[in-house]
């Protein structure tokens, strides 16, 4: 097989501040005072009365999209806020750097690039895999960016797949990234359930069903009524079991579109992952790489990891697990967020503490598998790309990463339980199965501990 190019992805998640100028947007969202069909029929009423063109209605959310804003809408009695639909940053890789990947390495596995997934070891994966445990049964949703839904690693896997961008389902070279070779939720999908097969990666549960549902453009920004959609998406498909969510943005209380309007915007989201619960959906989101302590920083609202339901996420990474494979894997990455009222687990996202604690190992060769990169490399989580022009790897860090880890770990779970858990009782075996790390009970870093399949 010929060498592959991969791509070495610095922190993956960028929470945006929404300022005033950039609250102008194309369409609006008219959030109604409650959720479901008669409330957002009231609005509707209304709204066309006023002449608004209505493009969009997402009764689950008690939303109404319009193309433009119309100042007397919000005083409609049964209005809560009118809100800008704007396009904000939820995935963005801040440094990119080329790496040249080697052939394929030998292996104790058939799937080749194996051996580079350090995190399947942290949260022991390949544990209950030898129990027989892979996934089989799970559905997972992946509400993301782009995918290529016949690469190698997931095609047996996915069973069908939605685009809510108007983009279409692949992910594309863009101006974030020309080669179009990154692909941020080919990369979250590869962890979650690449098919054990001989080929490329594995995940966590490679025996799960994937829906892939393209919620973000393919340069990473999303609207909040496209989001709104994949989730109710998911939910009314049927049979999902897990959504995973490995995007967010931080908005500042009070800028952009005003302290009533960030409040609206917490309804609304509320109102469709309560939905997702209600419907026996486990949603997992990424807790954000601003590394802020969301116990004391309560200048921003992080969505969606603060949503009701929501199961926050931080991430964990080795230090130099390159030149020592036996070193822990479990340290608090440097960028990511944590808090005690914020974070319920911690999971695998990769680390490049590495680089400024010792810059001298950081960039010394390190030989993994066969293959030989910078020692810091290594510390980075390694999974799929996207197959344009080729089928393309590359190795990535942030809360994205670790996101899809704890999915992959629950998907375990449910597949070990015969199918679908109600929510609650999901939460609590993985409670019950998580590495403790460091407070006892819960703390600021790994919540209610690190993930793990529990053999």
């Amino acid at each position: 097989m010929k060498n592959i190019v991969s791509k070495l992805i610095l922190p993956t998640i960028a929470m945006l501040s929404l300022t005033t100028t950039q609250a102008v947007a194309d369409s609006y969202l008219v959030i109604a005072k409650g959720a479901g069909s008669k409330s957002t029929e009231k609005v509707v009423k209304q709204v066309n009365k006023l002449g608004a063109k209505i493009t969009d209605v997402i009764e689950e959310a008690g939303v109404v999209v319009i193309d433009a804003d119309a100042n007397d809408i919000s005083a409609i009695a049964d209005v809560l806020a009118v809100i800008p639909n704007v396009k904000i940053q939820m995935t963005k890789p801040s440094e990119r750097i080329a790496v040249q990947a080697a052939n394929p390495p030998n292996s104790g596995d058939d799937d080749f690039f194996f051996d580079r997934q350090w995190g399947h070891d942290a949260v022991n994966a390949p544990e209950a895999w030898k129990a027989g445990v892979k996934g089989k049964g799970a559905r997972v949703a992946v509400l993301d960016g782009g995918f290529s839904i016949n690469h190698p690693d997931i095609a047996d896997n996915v069973i069908d797949y939605a685009d809510m961008t108007g983009e279409g389902i692949a992910y594309a070279p863009n101006d974030d990234d020309p080669s179009g070779i990154f692909s941020h939720g080919m990369h979250v999908a590869g962890t979650i359930a690449a098919a054990d097969n001989g080929y490329g990666v594995i995940g966590v549960a490679p025996e799960a069903e994937l829906l892939l549902v393209k919620v973000l453009g393919n340069i990473g920004s999303g609207s909040f009524a496209d989001v709104l959609n994949g989730i109710i998406f998911a939910t009314n498909y049927g049979d999902v079991d897990i959504i995973n969510m490995s995007l967010g943005a931080d908005i500042p209380q009070g800028l952009g579109i005003g302290s009533d309007g960030v409040a609206a915007l917490r309804v609304a989201f509320n109102r469709v992952f309560s939905y997702a619960y209600s419907n026996g959906i486990s949603i997992f989101v990424s807790a954000g790489n601003d590394g802020r302590d969301l116990d004391t920083d309560k200048s921003m609202v992080v969505f969606p990891a603060d949503m009701a339901h929501a199961i926050s996420i931080s991430a964990t990474g080795p230090e130099g697990w390159g030149a020592d494979p036996s070193t822990n894997l479990d340290t608090q990455a440097v960028y990511t967020n944590y808090g005690r009222s914020s974070i319920d687990f911690s999971a695998p996202g990769g680390d490049y503490e590495l680089l400024f604690s010792n810059p001298a190992l950081g960039f010394s060769p390190c030989t993994v598998a066969g293959a030989t990169r910078p020692c810091y490399v290594w510390d980075f989580v390694f999974s799929s790309g996207s197959d344009v022009g080729g089928i393309w790897y590359y190795w990535s860090v942030g809360t994205s990463m670790a996101a899809p880890h704890a999915a992959g770990v629950a998907a375990l779970i449910v597949s070990e339980n015969g199918g679908s858990m109600h929510p609650a009782k999901l939460k609590a075996e993985m409670q019950k199965r998580a590495d403790d790390l460091a407070q006892p009970g819960k703390d600021k870093v790994h919540g209610m501990g690190r993930v793990s399949s529990g053999y």
